[in-house]
């Protein structure tokens, strides 16, 4: 699948020119830390849609903002046949799991689904709504059933939150790609110093879809933040995507929450093979054993100035606490 460069997208690049503030400024301007120019622009209480959030001039690049239905699947598939002749030997169709997802495994799937071309470049921020859609549906199963047999929400907590606070409305698409009786209730946790240096909020709850609902809270994981008690009840996953747990010590608390509780269920991302393998290596020889590559990193590599190996943001999934359910 083929996308669009970022030097094709007609935004603004040059340093001295004013930050064009939709969903691509802190893409491209970076966040450093909450204090870059981009960052400061940020107002999670702004709501964008898809067509002012993406800002691109051709609308067809951009999905529609609506749940995934049959209708989609069966057309999907219907067009896998297209492109693919009678024969369809090479062309993966889109199935549904146990609790009625669509098993996506591929961004080609993701683009059938949606009705997108292959030129639109959107994946290169869908990225981080897909990288958490797959975490639920692939290895989700588990603590999705318990959730549903105790007729509650799914409670997902996503720990290391920074730039996608210049997106939140792009995550809607983790409800739209959902059934609609299935319910999810994703806390987002950000690091103070993280935070946009001149926001002064420090909670925010909205309900994205009819299906999900999105808090986003202020503090460090396990230490400020009691994760059983601060965010509604205690998780039924966590999540860090880009999380280099070796990168700060705030990561130390959640390492220590899930060693204590094997029954909550922690993925994490990693922009390469190598830190994402002395990462996982902390959640013991299992998690070392599942690193895997994420079929929703985005699509464009990442430089690399210290080792010569491929890198991508979401680049590589790996695994604390992996569930299965017994046969």
């Amino acid at each position: 699948l083929q996308v669009m460069q970022p030097t094709q997208l007609a935004l603004s690049t040059v340093p001295n020119e004013p930050v064009q503030q939709n969903w691509w400024a802190t893409e491209l301007h970076g966040w450093s830390g909450g204090g870059s120019l981009s960052s400061k622009g940020v107002n999670p209480f702004r709501r964008l849609s898809y067509i002012d959030g993406f800002a691109l001039k051709n609308t067809r690049w951009i999905p529609e903002e609506r749940h995934v239905t049959k209708d989609d699947i069966d057309r999907a598939n219907a067009s896998s046949i297209e492109s693919d002749g009678a024969s369809n030997n090479n062309v993966e169709r889109v199935q549904t799991d146990e609790h009625g997802l669509p098993v996506l495994l591929s961004w080609e799937h993701y683009y059938r689904l949606r009705s997108l071309p292959p030129t639109s470049p959107i994946g290169l921020l869908a990225t981080f709504p897909l990288t958490i859609y797959y975490a639920i549906q692939h290895y989700g199963s588990v603590p999705l059933t318990v959730a549903q047999m105790l007729e509650r929400p799914m409670r997902i907590h996503v720990v290391g939150i920074e730039k996608e606070l210049n997106f939140v409305d792009l995550f809607r698409e983790v409800g739209f790609l959902m059934p609609q009786n299935i319910a999810i209730e994703m806390t987002w946790i950000v690091r103070e110093d993280m935070f946009p240096e001149n926001r002064n909020e420090r909670h925010l709850s909205l309900q994205l879809t009819t299906n999900l609902k999105l808090s986003i809270i202020l503090g460090t994981y396990g230490d400020s933040l009691n994760p059983d008690f601060d965010m509604g009840g205690p998780p039924d996953m966590i999540i860090g995507m880009n999380a280099g747990l070796f990168a700060y010590e705030s990561w130390r608390h959640v390492i220590s929450y899930l060693n204590r509780n094997k029954n909550i269920l922690g993925v994490f991302t990693d922009y390469n093979e190598h830190s994402g393998m002395n990462c996982a290596s902390l959640g013991g020889w299992k998690s070392a054993n599942s690193l895997r590559m994420n079929p929703f990193r985005q699509m464009r590599a990442m430089p690399v100035y210290c080792m010569n190996l491929p890198q991508f943001s979401n680049g590589f999934f790996y695994i604390f606490n992996e569930q299965e359910v017994d046969g």
